[in-house]
């Protein structure tokens, strides 16, 4: 129930949240017979966390059904096989890897796309469609469209007959849901929730379909819903991110849907060394403020544009253990020029 619930980004709140948090300490405990061995499999070493599972075991046990058929997860969750639940995790594991090539490959295309014929500016949305995309891996491309440039997106993958079946995550204040019912006579079918829903569309409508979208967002939103936020819950140095902290910080898991991971903020943070390209599009940072040094990890930070230090950061922790030894991980979220704090 733990990773259902967190997999399906159901609010992590009152009996969810109690009951998520016991099962991640009954996975923390040894748990069942197909999860050791995808951790094993994975590499993970640490006490299982709803990150763990949003990042880690959830992609895994999806990529099955997304790449070919959920049959290898749900054999992977019911045996009682040591020996054959290792064969599926390296099965599962096989999947996710063809997942992520999959979905490198459709980000690039849209984004090749989106250079060609899209105005940041001016357009409200993001509507794209190929032959060729997958359709098992567009909504994680519509989340990550939608992350990068705060638009409600539709990614589409279109069939050999011109019949798509697109996937959309939107913004807070525009929802899918109604934008599918005012956009109708331009799609075959759709539904879903606010923030995620799917459609069934012809590839000749998809023009129409980004027009009369776009024209819903303009009537429904303002400009200052357009603009993306960032919440920052408190300000802190980077000598403060001690293991104390974090152990204070954990009393507040699991994060989740409704209850975020809280956002911190560093003024005035140097580099060290020059970031450090990773596979999937990833930077590694070694950040320096006055005489304290650190590193961390900016998912997805390869592709943005970093401003000349110094910066002012924004950034969640977690608690990393490599090789007996345990630290504080810093994740970055934002990063802007240095400014000085308002008075």
């Amino acid at each position: 129930m733990a990773i259902a619930t967190v997999a399906d980004i159901v609010p992590l709140v009152n009996e969810n949240r109690l009951l998520t948090r016991h099962g991640l300490k009954v996975m923390a405990r040894g748990g069942n017979t197909g999860l050791r061995a995808l951790n094993e499999v994975t590499g993970m070493r640490s006490t299982p966390s709803a990150s763990h599972v949003s990042f880690r075991i959830g992609p895994r046990l999806n990529a099955a059904g997304r790449m070919d058929s959920p049959t290898d997860a749900l054999e992977l969750l019911m045996t009682h096989d040591a020996e054959r639940a290792i064969q599926l995790a390296h099965c599962l594991e096989a999947h996710n890897r063809a997942r992520q090539q999959e979905e490198e490959k459709i980000r690039a295309e849209a984004t090749q796309m989106l250079e060609q014929h899209f105005s940041p500016a001016t357009d409200r949305v993001i509507v794209l469609g190929s032959r060729t995309w997958h359709p098992g891996v567009v909504g994680i491309v519509a989340s990550l469209l939608m992350r990068r440039y705060h638009k409600p997106t539709f990614i589409i993958s279109l069939d050999e007959n011109g019949l798509g079946k697109g996937s959309g995550r939107s913004i807070p204040g525009v929802s899918l849901v109604q934008a599918i019912h005012a956009c109708a006579d331009t799609i075959v079918s759709g539904g879903g929730h606010d923030m995620a829903a799917g459609l069934v569309i012809r590839e000749e409508m998809i023009n129409d379909f980004r027009r009369a979208f776009d024209a819903y967002v303009e009537q429904n939103t303002n400009d200052e819903q357009l603009k993306p936020k960032l919440h920052i819950d408190a300000e802190v140095r980077l000598a403060e991110l001690t293991l104390d902290l974090l152990d204070s910080y954990e009393l507040l898991e699991p994060f989740g849907n409704s209850n975020p991971q809280p956002v911190f903020m560093s003024r005035n943070v140097m580099l060290s060394d020059a970031p450090r390209h990773l596979q999937g599009n990833h930077l590694k940072l070694s950040l320096r403020q006055g005489t304290h040094e650190c590193d961390a990890m900016f998912f997805n930070g390869g592709s943005v544009h970093l401003p000349d230090p110094p910066w002012d950061i924004a950034f969640t922790i977690d608690r990393n253990v490599w090789r007996g030894r345990t630290s504080v991980s810093m994740s970055i979220q934002d990063i802007r020029p240095a400014q000085s704090p308002r008075t």
